[in-house]
């Protein structure tokens, strides 16, 4: 039986990683992952160059049986998803070499493939859809799912698709930009929260949350306190989305999700007190969630 493939593609800053993808198992074949480095900051021939090189390496092991779908790709907003263009508008200082660039008909051109092929995604629905489809929220009909970083990403999925309107959802479907405390919610579910927080009363200065869950393990209260003041916070922020969406399970992703031990008492506590019993799961995928959530793109 032929299989159906996708090249999935995860756009960062400084690389592009892609791999053929079993759509409909959501399996990533093997021995097809290319990665190759390449700044945001260059200028747009370099860029594509980069992309269709990666995209190409990874075509010539498309299995002998096998229908070819197309490629997904992953990559940081602003972007016009549907019609592939750049929107980028120098404001976060990234791919400002391809503001009002069309880069679905630029990989279209260099692939030799029609625009139908080339289909994109915000990099954090990649990494939902691929939750939803493959990974930990896979049964499920209604999750959220959450990435925990450099930043506070978010997406609603109903039924496999991104929900960005309605009573049921913030404004965008994101939660990033929501008034949270004495800012934003950006501003309390990132790395630079639980850096600057545990600078600010301990002696041992930290440059990550790693560390931070390192001295937690090792019985330090100002660590174990922080943790429980993130999960406490991370409950009142997402209590009434939880409620009004009605989510069966969150997932999350990102470098803080790795330390979930140590702030889920305080989470579920916190929210069974308002009366919800919700699962949160951290991602099983890793780095190849966004991957497979763009090559969803095609299901």
């Amino acid at each position: 039986m032929s299989q159906n493939i996708v090249i999935g593609c995860d756009i960062g800053g400084s690389h592009i990683s892609c791999a053929l993808v079993n759509v409909d198992s959501g399996e990533i074949i093997k021995n097809t992952l290319v990665s190759i480095k390449v700044d945001n900051s260059e200028s747009k021939e370099v860029l594509i160059g980069a992309w269709t090189n990666a995209i190409k390496q990874c075509e010539i092991n498309l299995p002998i049986e096998s229908v070819f779908l197309g490629v997904g790709l992953a990559i940081p907003g602003p972007f016009d998803y549907e019609n592939g263009i750049g929107l980028y508008d120098n404001s976060n200082l990234k791919f400002v070499e391809l503001k009002n660039v069309n880069v679905k008909e630029a990989l279209s051109k260099s692939l030799s493939l029609s625009i139908e092929q080339i289909r994109f995604v915000n990099d954090a629905s990649a990494f939902s859809l691929g939750s939803f489809w493959y990974g930990s929220g896979k049964g499920s009909k209604k999750m959220i799912a959450i990435t925990l970083g450099t930043g506070f990403g978010s997406s609603f999925i109903y039924n496999g698709q991104i929900v960005e309107d309605g009573k049921t959802v913030p404004e965008g479907g994101y939660l990033w930009d929501k008034p949270f405390k004495e800012g934003i919610a950006d501003d309390y579910f990132s790395t630079r929260w639980f850096v600057n927080s545990f600078n600010e009363v301990s002696s041992e200065q930290v440059t990550g949350v790693r560390r931070i869950a390192e001295l937690a393990n090792n019985g330090n209260k100002q660590a174990k306190d922080l943790f429980s003041e993130f999960g406490e916070n991370l409950a009142n922020c997402l209590g009434e989305y939880l409620q009004k969406f009605n989510a069966e399970v969150v997932v999350m992703g990102g470098n803080i999700a790795e330390a979930f031990d140590f702030f889920k008492p305080r989470l579920y506590s916190k929210l069974k007190g308002n009366g919800l019993e919700i699962p949160f799961k951290v991602s099983t995928l890793k780095e190849s969630a966004a991957m497979l959530g763009a090559a969803t793109l095609f299901k």
